[in-house]
């Protein structure tokens, strides 16, 4: 497109450059070619200007440059994300901030409270909020205003909250710790055992069996809109339930430059070692390993799983099956 204008543009004053000579030699009016050429140009400039602007304006649009909201706004898109999900707790807004990302818009931070049981509990939670005009089925929506058009579960929109439902649950808390009293630290010298706490698998292929227990819970009027009670040993049985190790691994000098695949064999290696003949159920763990290097920290991410059948690690998995 731009190409095309200064093609217009150079054609035009070639013309006109070619009547000027013309005019001469008939003795026409200079001042009369001279209007006429600027007159062109006032069209003619301002096209090009707004043609090789317009990738840079929408490039700034799609980074959140131009984007603004109110902080009533903001409150009253969070109201309605969690309106449409049934969810009657408080929401508290802490900040907004513009999404320099090519969604654009602002991420909000805020903090979720429902009483449950008598007693309130919060959780921090984060939205999205969508301000690119060019995009009307996002325009001046939540993500979680999205996901719900677009019928997305309570508990894939809301993880934080499904995981608080089964985290205050009876039972959760002695579950998780009479794992962790279960454990009898082999007091490996790169290995050190941190505690527990566990994760929520939505993605497991029994997650029909929790939408079972939410439809009830929702039907007697359980708080966080069904997602409260859980039964952590049952869902740890389905695989919903994944209690999650924490270690420390302080990577021995000879072993620092190995290759990932290589890396992935030393941690199995040291897996097996640590779970051998430890008094676990059988069933699927996580273990959440944060590398170091001597006594600096270098990754905290490094979630893994394994599958402990006969007091012993059976299967190492890089992710969830």
């Amino acid at each position: 497109m731009v190409l095309l204008v200064l093609v217009l543009l150079v054609l035009l004053i070639l013309i006109l450059k070619r009547k000027q000579k013309t005019g001469k030699k008939t003795g026409g009016n200079p001042k009369k070619r001279n209007w006429l050429l600027i007159g062109c140009l006032s069209i003619v400039i301002p096209i090009v200007i707004f043609t090789m602007s317009s990738p840079i304006l929408a490039l700034m649009d799609m980074w959140g440059l131009f984007a603004h909201a109110s902080r009533t706004e903001i409150e009253q898109a969070v109201y309605r994300s969690y309106q449409n999900y049934g969810l009657t707790g408080q929401f508290e807004l802490e900040k907004y901030e513009k999404n320099y990302t090519s969604v654009g818009g602002f991420i909000i931070h805020g903090t979720y409270s429902e009483n449950i049981a008598g007693k309130t509990y919060q959780v921090k939670t984060r939205f999205k909020y969508y301000t690119r005009f060019s995009e009307n089925k996002t325009y001046r929506k939540t993500d979680a205003e999205v996901d719900y058009k677009n019928y997305k579960k309570i508990y894939d929109v809301f993880p934080e909250l499904a995981y608080l439902g089964i985290e205050v649950s009876p039972g959760t808390s002695e579950f998780l710790k009479s794992l962790d009293s279960s454990i009898k630290d082999p007091k490996l010298p790169d290995l050190k055992y941190q505690g527990i706490s566990f994760e929520f698998n939505n993605q497991s292929d029994n997650i029909y069996l929790y939408n079972e227990i939410l439809e009830e819970n929702q039907s007697k009027g359980q708080a966080l809109q069904g997602m409260y009670p859980m039964d952590a040993q049952y869902l740890f049985q389905k695989e919903i339930f994944i209690p999650t190790f924490e270690f420390q691994y302080f990577v021995p000098k000879e072993k620092r430059d190995l290759l990932y695949d290589d890396y992935l064999k030393e941690l199995e290696v040291l897996m097996k070692e640590f779970f051998a003949n430890q008094p676990l159920p059988i069933g699927l763990y996580a273990v959440k390993i944060a590398k170091y290097k001597e006594d600096k920290l270098v990754s905290d991410s490094g979630v893994y799983y394994v599958r402990i059948d006969n007091r012993q690690v059976v299967k190492l998995l890089q992710k969830l099956e």
